[in-house]
């Protein structure tokens, strides 16, 4: 009797730990979705975008955005919820006229980010609610100058042969480019993935984001392919290359960055 009550007792322990084992290491980095997974109560991670380059290029001018230190910190509260808290980092923006080759340059520090994340389908689910609203602590051109804010509900399935389909639909207010006010912005992400390696994952996504400010609406709409690397546990590096499809996304992207959930 003792033994079996000793035995109850000592599986009683070690049940919270297995099920927090089970919850898979996830990163909002890389790609242009969101995840749907949410941190374990009282774990942290820190995702940081070493470097994210963006170049355009039309008949008159080539235009160059350089992000240096784009900081995530990501905190879990329940078994459902998490808090986010983000500071775009150094901005250093470049414009070349391509008949005089005068050159325009701009940096600063970027706007900040705060959002809550809460799982519809249990501990980790496959199903979130995500609202997040944009701090203005940058002035234009680097910031929008204006409170905005927005939602995303992503959710994703396991396919065959080790496959994941992700979706991440997404709606927004969006301060308008003369600071005069909101406009909607909506679009969403179809992104799959399929591990390489057992620390190692491909991911290719298509996104579009619809802009209706009233100075001129516009697309992004981009094809993204990334790879996530885990060389130890609970730390990845990432690589990331985008092509823009239409007018209003960048010609190219290219991002590095890493996460580490340090508790």
């Amino acid at each position: 009797m003792f033994r079996s009550c000793l035995a109850i007792f000592a599986l009683s322990l070690a049940t919270p730990a297995l099920a927090e084992e089970a919850r898979e290491f996830c990163a909002d980095r890389p790609g242009l979705g969101t995840p749907a997974c949410t941190l374990a109560p009282g774990k942290a991670m820190v995702e940081i975008g070493a470097a994210a380059w963006d170049r355009s290029r039309d008949a008159t001018s080539i235009d160059d955005e350089i992000t240096l230190g784009d900081t995530l910190l990501r905190l879990g509260v329940t078994e459902t919820t998490e808090l986010q808290f983000g500071l775009t980092g150094h901005v250093i923006q470049r414009s070349r006229d391509r008949t005089t080759g005068a050159v325009d340059r701009v940096s600063g520090l970027g706007d900040g980010m705060i959002a809550v994340r809460q799982g519809l389908a249990g501990p980790n689910g496959n199903i979130a609610l995500q609202a997040y609203v944009t701090v203005p602590l940058a002035k234009q051109p680097i910031g929008s100058g204006e409170w905005s804010g927005g939602l995303l509900l992503p959710f994703g399935f396991d396919l065959p042969s080790g496959f994941e389909l992700d979706f991440t639909p997404e709606i927004d207010l969006a301060a308008n480019e003369n600071r005069g006010g909101h406009h909607l912005a909506w679009g969403g992400v179809i992104g799959v993935t399929h591990d390489l390696a057992e620390d190692l994952s491909l991911t290719g996504e298509l996104g579009a984001l619809r802009d209706e400010d009233p100075s001129g609406h516009s697309t992004d709409a981009r094809l993204a392919l990334s790879l996530a690397w885990q060389p130890v546990e609970r730390f990845q590096i990432d690589f990331e290359a985008d092509a823009g499809l239409s007018d209003g996304a960048p010609d190219h992207s290219l991002a590095i960055g890493l996460a580490w959930q340090f508790r």
